[in-house]
């Protein structure tokens, strides 16, 4: 992708966030559009928003992140769609006391 046009229809479409998975060199050192992607990965660099892998955070224990980087580290980080840490639920116990009408 070499238009600037393009790239802001990408930009402009994204809600909640943008996921781009792959080489930012590739990108940058293509012919058409190397510069075009020079300019915008060196403004998400300068933002802190290029990460070396895929950042994930538990929605349970907001202080539990963990990156990525290899398949494998799904299953090792987050089993099942969750994180590794136990949780600690407390039950509240309510009793419930039907009454009926003959």
């Amino acid at each position: 992708m070499f238009s600037p046009e393009r790239l802001n229809v990408l930009l402009s479409r994204a809600r909640d966030a943008l996921i781009i998975i792959g080489d930012a060199e590739t990108f940058m050192g293509s012919r058409k559009g190397g510069d075009l992607w020079q300019r915008f990965l060196g403004m998400m660099k300068a933002g802190s928003h290029i990460y070396d892998g895929f950042p994930v955070r538990c929605e349970r224990h907001k202080d539990r992140t963990a990156l990525l980087k290899l398949p494998e580290d799904f299953d090792k980080e987050c089993p099942d769609g969750g994180c590794t840490d136990l949780w600690r639920v407390r039950f509240s116990y309510c009793e419930v006391i039907m009454l009926t009408t003959a």
